[in-house]
């Protein structure tokens, strides 16, 4: 007797139970059927059967093989579980499994020993333990990552919280909460004015600790986001954003997600398909922000700047008679940034955070003329005055 092992392949404590295996021969005849028990394991008895080829189908009690997105786990009552149909191609001899290989290898891996076969089976839906009812239509989604591997995520996603939607390193995509619920996946946040961005957005984790993002996750992440925009049209794709964009103290402050999805995140490829923020076309003007990078070479606005005090700069520059912080300030909320508070001419912490936040987005995906540091210089303030200028109108208060 053959034993087959069912088990989710992102969290191996979970037998999956109530499965059906069915051995078809070549002629596509079935020949052998058999059902998970609570321990998840099929008991196969093989020796009936030639030595040769078989086509091994197998089901859980919940299965899909649509693309991950809205569609997914929206039929009461919803179950904790639902994986991807299984195929594997079986050669059997003499009684015993010698080799199991799935015909689609996203779908499941497969150990062979003896007379144990262990099959993983990717699950596109796993429920996560917390989630509420949306207060506010979906009009916004933020993009994550995990800052740690694939087996802390998903525990966490389990025990505490999760996100709508999870994509593996491979492209794999699980779906954590439904999206017509709020997800409390960016904690306390701000953006566009509005406070309550888990009762608004949708949210996405991409599993990754350090280093570059694989093709196969930026391949999967715009196929994510073209079904949730289709979904709702509620979303302004220009709030597609990060969670540094929006995660603040409860003050307001930005930078209580710094580094979140990280510096090595594209950003560019959602801008190529006119996704999230972008800028506007055209050379910079030299003389934006009442002309302060015009009349200080190389000079930055940083914090300790005041319009009422005629300070830029870290000097006293009596020359420049307009509001040149001010003016940047208004463009940040225009983007849809916090200062926690209104632009008030004062260049404070919060509003070094917001410019910070601002950097670490467009200056990700090795495009930066340098690391984000809070500073204003000419570089920064030509890209923050171009992504102002295609903002959409400020939909809530600063």
């Amino acid at each position: 007797m053959v034993k087959m092992k069912l088990r989710n392949r992102l969290h191996k404590v979970d037998n999956i139970a109530g499965a059906t295996v069915t051995f078809q021969d070549a002629k596509a005849a079935t020949v052998l059927t058999a059902t998970s028990d609570a321990h998840g394991v099929a008991s196969l008895n093989l020796k009936p059967l030639a030595n040769g080829a078989y086509t091994c189908e197998i089901e859980a009690p919940n299965v899909s093989a649509d693309e991950v997105g809205p569609a997914l786990a929206t039929t009461a009552p919803v179950p904790d579980r639902i994986y991807r149909p299984v195929t594997l191609i079986v050669k059997i001899a003499g009684g015993i499994i010698n080799s199991a290989v799935p015909a689609d290898p996203l779908t499941a891996t497969v150990a062979v020993s003896a007379s144990l076969v262990n099959v993983d089976i990717q699950p596109v839906w796993m429920k996560s333990a917390q989630s509420s009812g949306r207060g506010k239509p979906v009009s916004m989604i933020i993009v994550h990552h995990t800052a740690c591997d694939l087996g802390p995520a998903v525990s966490t996603f389990l025990s505490e919280k999760g996100p709508h939607y999870m994509i593996d390193t491979d492209g794999q995509i699980v779906k954590w909460v439904p999206d017509a619920r709020a997800a409390w996946h960016a904690g306390v946040a701000r953006w566009d004015g509005h406070a309550d961005v888990n009762e608004r957005s949708v949210g996405i984790e991409i599993v990754n600790k350090t280093g570059p993002y694989p093709e196969a996750q930026y391949t999967a992440l715009l196929g994510l986001l073209d079904r949730i925009t289709t979904a709702f049209s509620g979303i302004d794709e220009w709030n597609i954003i990060g969670h540094s964009d929006v995660g603040t103290n409860s003050d307001g402050k930005l930078g209580r997600k710094s580094g979140d999805p990280g510096a090595q995140f594209e950003w560019s490829r959602l801008e190529a398909k006119r996704l999230g923020l972008l800028e506007s076309d055209g050379p910079p003007d030299i003389n934006i922000y009442a002309g302060f990078f015009n009349i200080v070479a190389s000079g930055s606005l940083h914090v300790g700047d005041n319009d009422s005090r005629h300070h830029f700069g870290g000097a006293n520059h009596k020359d420049i008679t307009g509001h040149p912080v001010r003016e940047l300030q208004e463009d940040l909320v225009a983007i849809g940034y916090s200062l926690g508070g209104s632009p008030d001419g004062d260049f404070g912490a919060k509003t070094q955070a917001a410019v910070t936040a601002f950097q670490e987005h467009f200056f990700a995906g090795g495009r930066g003329p340098k690391g984000p540091d809070g500073r204003v210089d000419f570089q920064t303030a030509a890209m923050i005055k171009s992504v102002a200028a295609l903002a959409p109108a400020l939909a809530g208060v600063p």
